[in-house]
C-alpha cells in the first residue's frame, strides 16, 4: 500500500494533498493552546494592533516600536479586528502559514530538478532510461519525487517547528519563512522562464519586437514578484537580511551563464539589502553631520557595547558568538534527535573559545562546513559520479544525476548556516537559544537529509532495498509527526507548558515564575505563591517575583509580607514606578498611614502622574486626618482618575463626618 501510495504522490497534487493532510493532522489540536510568555506584550496588552489605523500613516500617534515587523503586527492586528482574542483565529492563521511555507518547500525543491544544473544530469542519465522492460516496471526512486515530498513533510511534521506555529507571537517568524522562501521560489520560476525562452530565441528571430517584449512579460513580473515578496519578509523580521544572498546562493549552485547577465537578474533582489540596516541602525544626527560624526555613529554601531545591533543584552559580542557555537550544535542534534524540547532553556553561556565544549563544537561545525565545502566542488561538472551509486538506481536515478543530489546536500548545508547567521553570530539577544529560530534553517536541513536518504537507496543497490527506504522514509514521518502532536498536547494548557520548563531547567528562574502566574490565573494560589516563592530562591535579583509575588500577598489580604518584597523590588528597579504604588498600597493597607503617606512624599516625581498612588496617599492623609492634605491629593486624582476620585471623595465625606480633626 505505502508503494502505491508512493506511485501516486508522483502527481503533485497527490503530494501536495499528502503535505497538507499530514500538516492539519499534527496542528488541530492547538486550536485553543493559551495565550503564553510574550503573547500578553505582543497581542493582550498591545494597545497598536487594537486599531487598525495605526496602520494608516501611523493616524492615532502610536509609536512603532520596531517598523521592520509592521507586517506581522498587521497579521495580528487583522486578527483582533475580526475576533479580538478568540484563540482559534490566531492558531488558524498560524497553520495557514505553516501549510504555505511546507508547500513552499515542496514546490521550490521541484522547480530545483528543472534548474540547468539538474537537467544537465538528467541528460547524462539518459541511457539509464532505456533499461529492460522489467527494470522500466520495478519500484524506482526518482529524486525529481521523492526528495521534494519527504523534505516537505519532515519540514511539516518535525516536533522543532511547534514554537513557531503553536506559539501565537512567533507567527512572526513563520510568516518571514513564507515571504522568503515565496522570493526564492518566484525568482527560480523567473530564472527558468529566461532560461526557456532564451532556448528559443533562435525559433523567434524575424519575428515582430512586440513578440520579443513579450518574451520578458513573464519573467519580469515574477522578478517583481520576487522583490515584493523580499521587501514583506524585510518589514517582518529582521533574518530576512540574508534573503538576496541564499538567492545569490542559488543562483551560483543551479544557475549556469555569464556572470555579467547573472548579475542583472540578481540586482533587483540585491537592492534590497539596505532595507533592514536602514531601519535598524540609527545613524543619527541631522543632514549635514560632519563625516567624523557619521564615522562615531557607524563605529558604535559595531562596537562591542553598541546597543543597535543587540536586543535586550548587555552581553559582550564574543560572549555569545562562542556560545552559538555550542547552540548550534544543539540545534542539530534537535534536529536529528527531538527530545527535550523547551520553552525556556537554561543555557549557561561561554566566555572562553579555549574550552572544551566550545572548541570541540566549533570543530564540528567547522567540518560540517568543510563537507559542503568539498561537496559542491566535488559535484562542479556533473560528469562526475560516485562510485557506489549506481549499481541499483534505476530510471532517472542514473550515476550523474545521484552526483547532482549531493549538491543539494551542499546547498542544504549553506543555507543552514546562512539563514541561521543574523541569530547566531555576533548580534546578542537575551535569550540564547530558542526553538523558532530554526524555523527558517530547517527548510535546509529537511533538503540535505532527503537528498542524503535518496543517496542511501543507491547505496544500498537493490529496488527491494529502495522500498525498505521508502518504507523507513514512512515510518520516521509517523514517529516525528506523533512527537509533534505529543508536544502541542504539552503546548495545550499554560500550566502543563510552564511545569514542563521548570522541570527541564530547575535553575533558572523566569520558568518557575511564570509558573506560578499561570497557576494563580487557574485559581491555584497557594501553590501560586509556592512557585513564586521558589523562583526568587533561585535567583535573588529576579525582580519580578517580588512583585508579583507581592501582588498575591496584597490579594490574600496579607499586606505585611508584601511589604519587604516590594522594598527589595523597588532596590533593584528603583526607575520602574509600580514598584512605589504597590508599596504605598501595601503600608496603607496594613494600616501603616504615616509610614504610607512619608514613603509617597518622598518619591512623588515618580508617582506624579499615577492616579493610583496619589489615591493611596490621599487616603493615607484622610486616616491620618490631615484634611487639607487629602483634599489636595483628590484635587490630583480628580483630575487623572474620576472613579477613584469618587472613593476618595466618599472616604472624606465618612472620616469628616465622625469629626477626626485637622492635622493629628
Amino acid at each position: 500500500m505505502i508503494f502505491k501510495a508512493y506511485t501516486h504522490c508522483k502527481r503533485p497534487v497527490t503530494a501536495i494533498l499528502l503535505v497538507l493532510l499530514a500538516g492539519i493532522v499534527v496542528y488541530t489540536s492547538t486550536f485553543h493552546v493559551p495565550f503564553v510568555f510574550d503573547d500578553e506584550d505582543a497581542i493582550i496588552t498591545n494597545h497598536f494592533i487594537k486599531n487598525l489605523d495605526n496602520f494608516y500613516a501611523n493616524s492615532s500617534g502610536y509609536k512603532i516600536d520596531n517598523p521592520n515587523r509592521i507586517v506581522a503586527d498587521l497579521t495580528l492586528a487583522l486578527n483582533y479586528h475580526f475576533g479580538e482574542f478568540d484563540l482559534t483565529g490566531y492558531h488558524l492563521v498560524n497553520l495557514i502559514i505553516h501549510l504555505s511555507s511546507a508547500l513552499l518547500v515542496f514546490v521550490l525543491l521541484r522547480l530545483t530538478f528543472l534548474t540547468p544544473y539538474f537537467q544537465r544530469a538528467v541528460k547524462g542519465s539518459v541511457s539509464g532510461r532505456r533499461n529492460s522492460a522489467a527494470e522500466s516496471s520495478a519500484f524506482s526512486l526518482q529524486p525529481s519525487v521523492f526528495i521534494p515530498l519527504f523534505a516537505a513533510l519532515l519540514f511539516v511534521i518535525h516536533p522543532i517547528q511547534t514554537q513557531a506555529v503553536t506559539y501565537i507571537v512567533q507567527r512572526v517568524t513563520s510568516l518571514v519563512t513564507m515571504f522568503y522562501l515565496l522570493s526564492v521560489v518566484l525568482y527560480v520560476k523567473a530564472r527558468l522562464s529566461l532560461e526557456n525562452s532564451g532556448g528559443r530565441r533562435g525559433e523567434s528571430e524575424g519575428k515582430t519586437q512586440a513578440a520579443d517584449i513579450a518574451r520578458w512579460v513573464k519573467p519580469g513580473l515574477l522578478l517583481a514578484g520576487a522583490v515584493f515578496a523580499a521587501v514583506l519578509a524585510m518589514k517582518t523580521k529582521e533574518i530576512s537580511f540574508t534573503l538576496p544572498l541564499a538567492i545569490v546562493l542559488y543562483e551560483v549552485f543551479f544557475f549556469r551563464g555569464a556572470w555579467k547577465r547573472r548579475l542583472l537578474y540578481l540586482l533587483p533582489l540585491l537592492a534590497t539589502l539596505p532595507i533592514i540596516p536602514m531601519t535598524v541602525m540609527d545613524f543619527g544626527g541631522p543632514a549635514g553631520d560632519s563625516v567624523s560624526d557619521i564615522k562615531e555613529s557607524v563605529d558604535e554601531i559595531f562596537s562591542d557595547s553598541g546597543k543597535q545591533l543587540r536586543a535586550n543584552t548587555t552581553m559582550p559580542r564574543s560572549v555569545y558568538l562562542f556560545t552559538q557555537f555550542r547552540v548550534i550544535v544543539t540545534y542539530l542534534r534537535l534536529l536529528v534527535l527531538p527530545v527535550n524540547q523547551n520553552l525556556d532553556y537554561d543555557y549557561a553561556v561561554s566566555t572562553s573559545f579555549f574550552t572544551g565544549q566550545v572548541l570541540l563544537s566549533f570543530l564540528l561545525l567547522t567540518a560540517i562546513f568543510a563537507l559542503a565545502v568539498y561537496l559542491f566542488w566535488r559535484t562542479r561538472s556533473s560528469s562526475l559520479h560516485i562510485p557506489g551509486l549506481d549499481s541499483g538506481l534505476t530510471a532517472q536515478s542514473q550515476p550523474i544525476l545521484s552526483t547532482a543530489c549531493l549538491r543539494l546536500v551542499s546547498f542544504g548545508i549553506f543555507w543552514f548556516f546562512l539563514t541561521l547567521a543574523v541569530e547566531s553570530s555576533f548580534i546578542p539577544i537575551k535569550d540564547v537559544i530558542m526553538e523558532h529560530r530554526l524555523y527558517l534553517p530547517s527548510f535546509g536541513a529537511a533538503a540535505a537529509f532527503a537528498a542524503t536518504f535518496y543517496l542511501m537507496a543507491g547505496k544500498l543497490a537493490r529496488p527491494v532495498s529502495a522500498k525498505f527506504l521508502v518504507l523507513g522514509a514512512t515510518l520516521l514521518v509517523l514517529v516525528l509527526g506523533f512527537a509533534t502532536y505529543q508536544r502541542n498536547h504539552v503546548w495545550g494548557d499554560a500550566v502543563r507548558l510552564w511545569q514542563d520548563a521548570a522541570a527541564k531547567s530547575p535553575n533558572k528562574a523566569r520558568p518557575t515564575h511564570n509558573l506560578g502566574i499561570e497557576l494563580d490565573y487557574v485559581g491555584m494560589r497557594a501553590e501560586a505563591i509556592k512557585a513564586l516563592t521558589r523562583a526568587i530562591e533561585i535567583d535573588p535579583y529576579y525582580f519580578q517575583s517580588y512583585y508579583n509575588l507581592a501582588d498575591l500577598y496584597l490579594i490574600s489580604d496579607q499586606p505585611d509580607r508584601a511589604v519587604p518584597l516590594l522594598q527589595v523590588y523597588i532596590l533593584l528597579k528603583p526607575e520602574l514606578p509600580k514598584g512605589y504604588v504597590a508599596l504605598g498600597a501595601a503600608l496603607m493597607r496594613g494600616g501603616q498611614f504615616r509610614e504610607a503617606a512619608t514613603f509617597l512624599e518622598q518619591n512623588i516625581k515618580r508617582i506624579e502622574d499615577n492616579a493610583e498612588a496619589r489615591f493611596y496617599l490621599g487616603s493615607s492623609y484622610a486616616f491620618l486626618g490631615n484634611r487639607e492634605a487629602a483634599m489636595r491629593e483628590l484635587e490630583v486624582v480628580s483630575r487623572l482618575d474620576a472613579e477613584l476620585a469618587a472613593t476618595l471623595t466618599g472616604l472624606l465625606g465618612v472620616k469628616s463626618g465622625h469629626g477626626i480633626p485637622h492635622g493629628r
